[in-house]
């Protein structure tokens, strides 16, 4: 049963960018080993933790770790327990983070919360979060544990930092980076440095391979916010606009907010009226991010992490995998 649904999970993504099907033998190590994550007593967390898997997703984060591990040394078992254990903490921060936003789609599906409840969904992504443990003690490293388990506490902090900053207008781009590096730089950048760890690369090295994943997983979050913006919810696979009717403060409306455009000052006005008597607010604040720039300037400092990220690949010797590391940032923006 899981072996079909792997092979089905591949034939689905024929159409898969370059970088990805140059580690596709790799990559399907680790479908094994998370599909090994499913209970094996036939039960409702089975049945959750089976629909969470069979929703895929790109892998982006297991892939990078994955190139880097093989254009640094050898790809070795940790190599894929490292990349499974990274994708165990991205789902199950996923599913949390659906729970908390109360979202009825992901990926063109409907979220577990919304088919079964909050209680088990709550459930089901501890149990994730359980399993990247168990898999990350299988690694035996004691640094890798240390950058793990920073990454956890990272990303509750950035949940709880997004949550009491709700519609507040008045956050600092300080701020705006730092909430998307803990909710989502620190993973890229974990997957990126454990994978250079686990080949006993040079301490600079080891570095570049961290700056390497923070810059994209900046990238990856700015392109995120970014889309809520510019993308239908077909194209998303879940609602559009979003964040900002959610009352959270990403890169193109704090750009808009602060434009040297007078009309800055009639979008904090709406954000801070929470849009709860009238929808036409919400619909004009919405048009303001547009109008006033947002959208072109975060993708402009989207752009910029990842130029970082490209200058930071000098580690890698093997052209072919420094070109498929290249492409593989870009990616993210072009998505």
């Amino acid at each position: 049963m899981k072996q079909a649904i792997i092979k089905k999970t591949f034939e689905a993504r024929a159409t898969r960018p370059e970088f990805l099907t140059y580690i596709q033998d790799e990559l399907k190590l680790v479908e094994q080993k998370l599909y090994s994550n499913i209970p094996q007593k036939d039960n409702l967390l089975s049945e959750i933790i089976s629909y969470i898997l069979k929703a895929g997703g790109k892998r982006i984060r297991p892939s990078l770790s994955l190139l880097i591990a093989k254009g640094t040394g050898q790809v070795i078992k940790k190599h894929i327990i490292l990349a499974e254990l990274t994708e165990l903490i991205h789902t199950a921060s996923l599913i949390h983070d659906d729970i908390i936003d109360s979202s009825l789609l992901r990926r063109g599906r409907e979220t577990i919360n919304s088919l079964w409840n909050n209680k088990v969904s709550v459930i089901a992504g501890d149990y994730l979060f359980a399993q990247a443990s168990v898999r990350l003690g299988e690694i035996e490293n004691n640094e890798i544990v240390k950058i793990y388990a920073k990454v956890l506490s990272d990303l509750c902090c950035g949940e709880i930092e997004q949550f009491v900053n709700k519609f507040k207008t008045n956050i600092s781009w300080n701020y705006y980076i730092d909430k998307s590096m803990s909710k989502t730089g620190s993973l890229f950048a974990a997957a990126c440095k454990g994978a250079a760890i686990l080949n006993e690369l040079s301490v600079s090295e080891i570095e570049l391979a961290n700056n390497y994943g923070r810059c994209v997983g900046i990238a990856f979050q700015i392109k995120d916010d970014l889309l809520d913006f510019t993308s239908s919810a077909e194209e998303l696979g879940k609602e559009s606009c979003s964040d900002l009717k959610n009352g959270l403060i990403t890169a193109p409306t704090l750009f808009a907010l602060t434009s040297e455009d007078s009309r800055k000052e009639q979008l904090k006005q709406l954000i801070e009226s929470e849009f709860k008597t009238d929808h036409e607010n919400y619909d004009k604040a919405i048009r303001l991010v547009h109008e006033l720039g947002g959208c072109e300037k975060a993708e402009e400092l989207a752009d910029k992490y990842i130029r970082e990220a490209k200058n930071s690949l000098s580690f890698i010797k093997d052209n072919v995998i420094k070109e498929h590391l290249s492409t593989a940032a870009d990616f993210i923006v072009k998505r």
